[in-house]
């Protein structure tokens, strides 16, 4: 066993920019973008060049019927296709702590691509238990344990299990983490009928931001896992 510098940073693994930028502070490295391959790199980079834990952190779609826009999750494992990974329980409790009002001890899936219909989330939620679906939770699990590194995830639900996301809204994201207006508002031009499920979104995601926001100023430096810990390291 050995100890891990105190300096060491928290490696956050986010979806997109504006997750990357509520997540910057003290002790803090981010990973967002849309390319899985390059994704997982970075993660894989970042990690060698020194790291005290990886945390997934940024909104998820609702699976759990229990859950509104702006709920903050605090998840218990996170479930794949293949597998299942446990998040350490006092990074957890830390969170939990810091972040009163959080849901404890919720699985979340980590899916290959965007979940957009109502049905699609009804049959992961009877498939699997999961309460909220993110497309990052995975990759940063899968390194977390390749390093042996504590794993943590803190989500907050943007849009609900009972709304699908609108094809207009799913075409803004590009593989580099930022959203594409212009792919939005072509989009709508052809799919006008996308255009009220846009403003419901539009304000899911604001109520979604806006509690991010204060889950990262209540988590403070190194995203409340301030203690030593005595790690085994795997970098190879």
């Amino acid at each position: 066993m050995l100890k891990l510098p105190d300096n060491l940073p928290v490696i956050v693994a986010a979806g997109m920019a504006f997750e990357a930028r509520i997540a910057k502070g003290a002790g803090v490295r981010a990973v967002y973008g849309q390319k899985r391959e390059a994704y997982i790199r970075n993660l894989h980079d970042l990690v060698c060049a020194g790291a005290r834990g990886i945390i997934s952190f940024g909104v998820a779609g609702g699976l759990s019927p229990s859950l509104k826009p702006g709920d903050v999750v605090v998840a218990s494992s996170v479930v794949t296709a293949k597998a299942r990974f446990t998040t350490d329980p006092r990074w957890s409790q830390s969170l939990q702590n810091a972040v009163q009002h959080a849901i404890p001890s919720l699985p979340v899936f980590a899916a290959d691509a965007t979940v957009m219909t109502v049905l699609e989330k009804e049959a992961l939620w009877k498939g699997t238990g999961a309460a909220a679906v993110d497309m990052e939770s995975g990759a940063a699990a899968e390194v977390a344990e390749h390093y042996g590194l504590p794993f943590a995830v803190l989500r907050v639900i943007i849009d609900p299990a009972h709304r699908s996301i609108p094809i207009s809204a799913a075409v803004g994201a590009r593989e580099n983490g930022n959203t594409d207006g212009l792919a939005v508002i072509r989009s709508l031009m052809r799919r006008p009928g996308d255009i009220g499920e846009i403003i419901r979104l539009a304000d899911d995601a604001r109520k979604a931001n806006r509690s991010l926001f204060r889950c990262r100023q209540a988590l403070g430096p190194f995203f409340s896992l301030l203690e030593p810990l005595d790690l085994p390291l795997n970098v190879e």
